[in-house]
This record gives C-alpha cells, sequence and structure tokens, in this order.
C-alpha cells in the first residue's frame, strides 16, 4: 500500500513539473507574449528613430540647400559690377579688333583710312583693360584685390597721361605694357573661375599677349589671334548668369 502510494506521489510531481516547463503551460505562454510584446515595442521604437533622423538629415539637406541659394544671390551693386566688367571686357576687344584690321592692311585698297581709328583704340585700350581688372570680381584674399586693383588702376592712370604733352611716347609704351599685364590677368582670372575646358580662347589670348609687350616690333598676325580669342571670352560672357562671375563655380551653366 505504502509502495503504491509512493509511485502516485512521484507520478503526480513529474507530471506538475512538465505541465509547468511545457510551452503548452499558461505560465510559458504569458512568458512569451510578454517577451514578444518587447521585441515588438523595440522595434517599434527603432522605426521611429531611423524616421526622426532621416526627417532630420532631410531637413539638414534642405537648409544647406538654402543657404547655398542665399550664398549665391547677387545683389544690385554686385550686377552692376559684373555687367560693366563685361562691358569693359567687349570693349577691350572692340579695340584689338581695330588694331588687328590695322595691322594686317585689311582696309588697304578700299579707300578707307583707318589710321586715326586706329591710334585711339591704341590710346583707349590700356584705360578699358585697366577698367576690366579693376571691375572683375576676384577671390577674397586680400593680396590677390590689392594687387589686380593696383595693377587696373596703374594701367587706366597711365593711359591717361600717356595723352599728355612731352611724355607721350613714354608713358605709350608704358601704358601699353600694363594693359597687356591687364588683359593676361584677366584671362588668368576666367581660367580660375570657369576651368580651362570651358574657356579654351583664354589660352589663346595669353599666349598672344605674351607676344605682344612691344607694340613697334611684334609677331605677324598675332594682333588677330589675340583679338579673335578676346572676342570670343567677351561674346561668351554675354551667356553666363551673373552669379557664376562672383564664385570659381567650373562654368555649371555652360556644362548643363
Amino acid at each position: 500500500m505504502n509502495v503504491f502510494f509512493f509511485v502516485f506521489l512521484l507520478q503526480t510531481l513529474t507530471f506538475g513539473v512538465t505541465s509547468f516547463t511545457t510551452p503548452s503551460s499558461s505560465i510559458c505562454r504569458a512568458a512569451q507574449r510578454t517577451t514578444a510584446t518587447l521585441y515588438f515595442s523595440n522595434a517599434v521604437n527603432d522605426d521611429d528613430n531611423k524616421d526622426i533622423t532621416t526627417s532630420n538629415n532631410d531637413d539638414i539637406a534642405i537648409d544647406e540647400d538654402v543657404t547655398t541659394e542665399i550664398d549665391r544671390s547677387v545683389t544690385v551693386l554686385e550686377r552692376a559690377r559684373i555687367i560693366s566688367y563685361r562691358v569693359a571686357m567687349s570693349a577691350s576687344a572692340l579695340c584689338l579688333c581695330v588694331l588687328a584690321v590695322d595691322d594686317i592692311g585689311f582696309m588697304e585698297g578700299t579707300g578707307a583710312n583707318i589710321d586715326h581709328l586706329s591710334e585711339q583704340s591704341s590710346n583707349a585700350l590700356p584705360i578699358l583693360a585697366g577698367c576690366t581688372l579693376t571691375l572683375c570680381p576676384v577671390p577674397r584674399n586680400k593680396m590677390i584685390e590689392v594687387g589686380t586693383t593696383s595693377l587696373g588702376l596703374a594701367a587706366i592712370v597711365s593711359g591717361l597721361v600717356s595723352n599728355v604733352g612731352d611724355i607721350q611716347q613714354l608713358a605709350g609704351s608704358i601704358s601699353w605694357s600694363l594693359s597687356i599685364l591687364a588683359l593676361m590677368t584677366v584671362s588668368i582670372r576666367e581660367i580660375f573661375y570657369f576651368g580651362v575646358e570651358y574657356k579654351q580662347e583664354c589660352i589663346i589670348t595669353l599666349l598672344t599677349l605674351a607676344l605682344m609687350f612691344d607694340y613697334t616690333n611684334h609677331v605677324p598676325f598675332i594682333f588677330p589671334l589675340c583679338a579673335l580669342g578676346m572676342s570670343i571670352l567677351a561674346a561668351g560672357k554675354l551667356f553666363e548668369p551673373c552669379d557664376e562671375d562672383l564664385v570659381p563655380s567650373n562654368s555649371e551653366f555652360l556644362a548643363k
């Protein structure tokens, strides 16, 4: 009797422990539901955090775009300066074209005399080249700003003085050299701002201007080549937005 009672008690305890640890028990199912709930809650929180992070990144990107647009905005004074710069460049190119026509004798045999016009163009070129360099926007560097402004003003002053009195010949040679240096600096500036692939005409102007320091003794046909390069440069400026002359952009407009 005691043996049967002991066996029954052992079976009861064994069954109770098994049912308690089996996944089908109510306690185990409750624990599983709690774990699943916590896991789902954590997953939702992770998704929310990702959405918040993505939203913040989008806001930052929008703010950067807005800042870029604000930085690239052109004021009235800046626009006036850029337009004046392009007009002075076009006038310089026109003077070079007149000198080129006179240099190759293109008008000979037609009865047209452009000697006076050619003389006026050679006198006006230092002033116009100096204005072009003085008005062109340059990188915000004190040395560059002072250097370009000084060279531009020197060309303007020498061009004005070259028409006065007994020092005309001496000042004329100096003003011509300063005008050449001013136009070379403008060509370098255009390459720096827009890239050589979009300003290949500046390579022509740089090479030809370097051979034009002596006005009375220069390489034949160098004036037409220089006038051609400067004319292409001036004509191309008509299609460029004003804001591209303020910040080096590698010609975003022409690249489109």
